[in-house]
């Protein structure tokens, strides 16, 4: 999809400012090991040439949520989406800050190529940022917590921890569905008191679908601890495929990273130049007047639990707001909104990006 958009040629001025943007991150980072994102020129390669970029090369969740930040930003350019009815804007996790990017609403092309640079400076060195805090070596014992010497024998066994989903690699992060939010809760907090590690609830999605976040051994020695519960099917376990576990108290040292950084990042207009309100994922509540925008971001996506239920709830219950533009990313989001409100809801439309 974001291959069509760079085929757009109204969208030429837009990608020539992004390319060059991301040239600057990759000359600020430097020498960086692990996953960083594509320098302008090659993204252009791979999006002008179907198939010209290697097997993998979006595998990362540096990549993969660059190129997500890109298509988001590009179907917000002023002259393809009106906002004009839109009441409020609500974004799942990284949609965040394209919800963020909607609600400053800059109606002309300069202003918004400025501030699409400085969000695109932002995120990707976010996810830069925090790929580096968690592929490092383990920390203090009471932090990361190794193995136990009383752990069951299958409790580190890849094999049995993947039973039942075939082709998903292990990941930081992992979706159980068909457990109530309170429940979940119960099991990790038991968890992280007999095992020591800091697994956590990273989103509610849904009254009875949930995340986890954690270091992947800790995930896999989680499932493996917990087999019981998902032996019959009617609790599933399916990994994701970031390479990053969001949403968890683990990307606070990257967080503040890249609050030593903001010099280069630029600076965001303050929470009161909001033109739509942006609802937040993390509560019931709408971005205050004095929010700090790129704090905003840095602790609802990586740092903070999503409450979608929660704030889903929240934004219907307004009724102030009869129409939503969904930020996304992708279909997700809606999916879990029709979820969480069931039939007796309050009407309200929701509309997305590019129309």
């Amino acid at each position: 999809m974001l291959g069509e958009r760079f085929a757009e040629p109204q969208n030429a001025p837009f990608f020539d400012r992004m390319f060059r943007t991301l040239d600057a991150l990759v000359e600020h980072l430097g020498p960086t090991p692990g996953p960083t994102p594509p320098a302008g020129a090659r993204l252009r390669r791979w999006l002008a040439a179907p198939g010209a970029a290697p097997p993998g090369a979006t595998d990362d969740s540096v990549a993969a949520g660059v190129c997500v930040h890109l298509l988001q930003l590009c179907d917000l350019q002023p002259q393809l989406t009106a906002l004009d009815e839109v009441a409020a804007v609500l974004g799942h996790s990284i949609g965040l800050q394209a919800a963020i990017v909607a609600g400053l609403r800059p109606k002309r092309t300069d202003d918004f190529l400025a501030l699409a640079e400085t969000s695109l400076r932002l995120v990707a060195l976010s996810l830069v940022r925090a790929h580096q805090v968690t592929a490092g070596p383990p920390g203090p014992a009471d932090t990361w917590g190794p193995p136990h010497a009383t752990d069951p024998p299958h409790a580190t066994d890849p094999a049995r921890a993947e039973r039942g989903e075939p082709g998903v690699r292990p990941a930081p992060m992992a979706v159980v569905s068909g457990l109530s939010r309170d429940d979940l809760a119960a099991l990790v907090e038991c968890y992280r008191r007999e095992s020591r590690r800091p697994v956590s609830v990273s989103l509610v999605n849904t009254p009875t679908t949930g995340v986890l976040s954690g270091r992947t051994d800790d995930l896999l020695h989680f499932r493996a601890h917990h087999e019981p519960v998902f032996r019959d099917g009617a609790v599933r376990w399916t990994f994701l495929a970031n390479t990053v576990p969001f949403h968890s108290p683990h990307l606070a040292p990257a967080a503040e990273q890249v609050r030593r950084e903001r010099d280069f990042v630029g600076a965001l207009p303050p929470a009161a130049a909001l033109r739509i309100p942006v609802y937040a994922a993390d509560a019931p509540r709408t971005l205050p007047p004095g929010a700090d925008l790129v704090d905003e971001f840095l602790d609802q996506v990586l740092v903070r639990p999503v409450d979608w239920a929660t704030a889903s709830l929240h934004a219907v219950a307004d009724a102030g707001i009869t129409t939503v533009l969904d930020c996304g990313p992708g279909p997700g989001a809606r999916r879990f909104t029709r979820e969480c409100l069931g039939a007796g809801a309050r009407a309200l439309r929701f509309t997305s990006i590019r129309r």
